[in-house]
C-alpha cells in the first residue's frame, strides 16, 4: 500500500465506519478494493462502492455520492487528495502531482526505490525452465521457455524471494537412440566445427524420415536396430556409452553458448540420465509399500478419485517414462534443496501430465505439493504453421542469430558503420537482437500461441523489444544534450502537465507492477507497462521539452524526471532478461 492508496483507505474507512453500524471497515481491506480509473482524467484512484451496498442499504451509485459529499472536508487537511467525485458506484480520488513527484523522484535518483516490498525473505521458490533435449537442435520454439523462466526468476528474486534457477534437459531417451543410429549407419558427413549439437538434430531428423519412409522388412530391420541401441544406452555399455557421452557433450556446448548469448544463468542443471535409476528405485518401493500398483505387467497408479485415470510410472518391460524421472526430480528439489514452491515452465501439452505428477506426489506424502505449480505456455508458431524438430521446419538458433545480427548491422546500424568500433557494433547488435526476442516472447500471457516474425519484431516502432531499447537510447541522449547534471534538489511545484503526471503515476505504481507480474507468473504485465510507459515518454518528450524549457529550474525537473524515467525503464527490461545499449 503507497502513500496514496493509504491516505486513501484510511478517509474511506472513517466515513464508512461512521455510517456502517453493522461492522468496521479497516483500510487494507478497502485496499484490496482500490482500482485505476480507465481514464486519468476521472482521477488516479477509484473506490467501487459495491461492496458497502448491503450493510448500508443503499444502492452503490448512492453510496458513492454520500462518502464524496462527507469526504470533501478532509480536502484542506491532506496535501496529497486534491480532488474526490462520485462516478456512477465509483468513488474517483485524485492526487498531487506534485507530492507524486517527492514520493518517487527522489528516491529514484538515489538508487533506493527498487527493491523488495519486505525487507522480510520469503520461502525458497525453484523455477524449472528450458529443458532442451541433447541430439535435438535448439530452435525459435525454445526461446519462449528460455525467456519466461529467465524473466520469472529475476522477478521473484526482486519480490525478496530466495530463488533457485534450475534447466532439466533430457539427455536420455528414444530419440538419442535414433539419432545415433543414423549417426553410426547411415552419415556421411564430418562433424562441423562450430554446432555440432544442431547438427546432430539434424541427422536425429534424417533418422525419422529414413524409418518412416522404410517399408516391410527393411523396416523391422531399422526398427530392430535403434531398439537395439537403446538396449545397450540402458545397459550402459561401454562402447556406446562413450559415444552418447561423446554426442552429448556437442550439444550441451550448444547450450552453454546459447545461454550465454541470451544472458541467461542456471543455479543448478539437472539430467535426466541422474534421475533415471533413482525414479525406478521409488516406483518398486512405492509398489512394495502399497503406494503404486501392477496392471499388466507395468507399475502405476489409480487416479480416478482424481478423474486422472491410470497413471504408468514404469513400463511392462523394466523401462522408466517421463513420470518415473519427475517422481524422482520432485523429490530431489524438496529433500535436497529444502523448496518451499516449485514451479515448472512446461508446454501447455503436458497439462494432464503434471496433474498426475502432482496427485501422484501427494498420494506419496509430499505436503510441498500444495505449492506446485505448472506455468504452461502455448507454442511459437511460424507464418506457415507448426515448428518439428521431427518434422525438421524449425528456425535453428545459429540460423536466427546470424539473420536477425544481419539484419540489425544492415538497417539500425548501418550509419554507425565509419565511426563505432567493431566491437561496440557487435554487442550493440547483440542486445537489440536479445531485446528483440524476448520481449517478442513476453510480451502477450502464456496461454497465447505466438506467431514468430523477425521483420515485425526488429521495427523500431510499436509493441516490439527494439521500440523500448529505442526508447531507452532517447531518454539517455537527452541527458547528454543538457549541459547540467541531474540532481534530486529541484522544484517538484513545476511537474504539473498532464503527460509528466502520468510517467509519475507509473513509476509509483512500478513495484506493485513488478510484484503482480511474479504472484500471476505473468511476466506479461511489466511488459505491457513498460510499452505503455515508453509511449507516454514519447508523449510528454514531445510536449515537455526539456532542451527547450521556459526556465532553468524547469529544466531541471524535467531532466530529473526524464532521468529516473530511464532509471525505470532501464530496471524494467532488467527484468525482463534485457539489458539495453546506451547509444544506437
Amino acid at each position: 500500500m503507497n502513500l496514496f492508496e493509504q491516505t486513501i483507505c484510511e478517509m474511506a474507512a472513517k466515513v464508512l465506519n461512521s455510517a456502517d453500524e453493522s461492522g468496521v471497515w479497516e483500510p487494507f481491506e478497502l485496499n484490496e478494493l482500490i482500482e485505476q480509473p480507465p481514464n486519468p482524467e476521472m482521477g488516479d484512484y477509484a473506490l467501487p462502492c459495491f461492496s458497502f451496498a448491503k450493510s448500508l442499504r443503499r444502492s452503490p451509485i448512492k453510496i458513492a455520492e454520500e462518502l464524496a459529499d462527507k469526504l470533501q472536508t478532509d480536502l484542506n487537511h491532506d496535501s496529497s487528495v486534491t480532488a474526490i467525485q462520485a462516478v456512477g458506484p465509483y468513488l474517483n480520488f485524485t492526487v498531487s502531482a506534485v507530492v507524486m513527484a517527492e514520493t518517487v523522484l527522489p528516491d529514484i535518483f538515489l538508487g533506493t526505490y527498487f527493491k523488495a516490498p519486505s525487507k522480510i525473505a520469503l520461502e525458497r521458490v525453484m523455477i524449472e525452465y528450458s529443458q532442451p533435449n541433447t541430439h535435438k537442435g535448439f530452435h525459435v520454439g525454445h526461446m519462449r521457455n528460455v525467456a519466461l523462466g529467465d524473466s520469472l526468476c529475476r522477478i521473484y528474486k526482486y519480490n525478496g524471494y530466495e530463488v533457485v534457477g534450475v534447466n532439466y534437459i533430457g539427455d536420455v531417451g528414444a530419440h538419442i537412440a535414433k539419432c545415433l543410429w543414423f549417426f553410426r549407419n547411415h552419415n556421411t558427413e564430418t562433424p562441423p566445427e562450430h554446432f555440432r549439437g544442431e547438427w546432430l538434430g539434424e541427422l536425429y531428423t534424417q533418422a525419422v524420415k529414413k524409418l518412416d519412409d522404410a517399408q516391410g522388412q527393411e523396416k523391422i530391420k531399422f526398427q530392430q536396430e535403434v531398439s537395439q541401441i537403446l538396449q545397450k544406452l540402458e545397459a550402459k555399455d561401454k562402447e556406446f556409452t562413450r559415444e552418447w557421452k561423446m554426442t552429448r557433450e556437442w550439444s550441451l556446448k550448444d547450450f552453454y553458448e546459447i545461454y550465454e548469448w541470451l544472458d541467461v544463468n542456471f543455479d543448478h542443471i539437472f539430467y535426466e540420465s541422474e534421475v533415471d535409476e533413482e525414479g525406478r528405485k521409488i516406483v518398486l518401493e512405492g509398489e512394495q509399500n502399497g503406494t503404486f500398483e501392477r496392471s499388466e505387467g507395468a507399475i502405476g497408479i489409480n487416479l480416478e478419485e482424481e478423474n486422472l485415470g491410470f497413471f504408468m510410472l514404469l513400463k511392462s518391460d523394466g523401462n522408466t517414462l517421463y513420470a518415473t524421472k519427475d517422481l524422482a526430480l520432485a523429490q530431489r528439489k524438496f529433500d535436497e534443496f529444502g523448496v518451499k514452491r516449485s514451479i515448472y515452465v512446461v508446454g501447455a501439452e503436458q497439462t494432464l501430465h503434471f496433474k498426475q505428477v502432482f496427485a501422484t506426489l501427494k498420494r506419496m506424502g509430499y505436503v510441498q505439493v500444495g505449492q506446485c505449480f505448472h506455468l504452461p505456455y502455448a507454442l511459437v508458431m511460424l507464418p506457415e504453421g507448426k515448428m518439428s524438430s521431427r518434422a525438421g521446419n524449425v528456425i535453428l538458433f545459429s540460423q536466427l542469430r546470424k539473420e536477425i545480427i544481419e539484419s540489425i548491422q544492415s538497417t539500425h546500424l548501418a550509419e554507425h558503420r565509419e565511426d563505432w568500433s567493431q566491437l561496440e557494433l557487435n554487442e550493440t547488435a547483440q542486445k537489440i537482437a536479445v531485446a528483440a526476442i524476448k520481449y517478442g516472447m513476453l510480451n502477450q500471457d502464456s496461454n497465447k500461441q505466438i506467431v514468430f516474425s523477425m521483420k515485425d519484431w526488429l521495427i523500431s516502432e510499436g509493441d516490439t523489444g527494439t521500440y523500448l531499447v529505442y526508447a531507452y537510447v532517447r531518454i539517455r541522449s537527452i541527458g547528454r544534450q543538457i549541459p547540467r547534471e541531474v540532481s534530486s534538489d529541484v522544484d517538484f511545484s513545476l511537474l504539473v502537465h498532464p503527460n509528466e503526471k502520468k510517467l509519475l503515476r507509473q513509476m509509483l505504481d512500478f513495484n506493485r507492477t513488478v510484484y503482480n507480474s511474479g504472484e500471476q507468473y505473468r511476466p506479461s504485465l511489466l511488459a505491457r507497462m513498460l510499452y505503455e510507459f515508453s509511449k507516454n515518454f514519447s508523449r510528454a518528450y514531445n510536449t515537455c521539452s526539456v532542451k527547450h524549457a521556459e526556465t532553468a529550474q524547469l529544466q531541471a525537473a524535467r531532466l530529473l524526471l526524464f532521468h529516473c524515467v530511464a532509471e525505470t525503464l532501464l530496471q524494467g527490461l532488467h527484468l525482463l532478461g534485457i539489458t539495453p545499449p546506451e547509444r544506437m
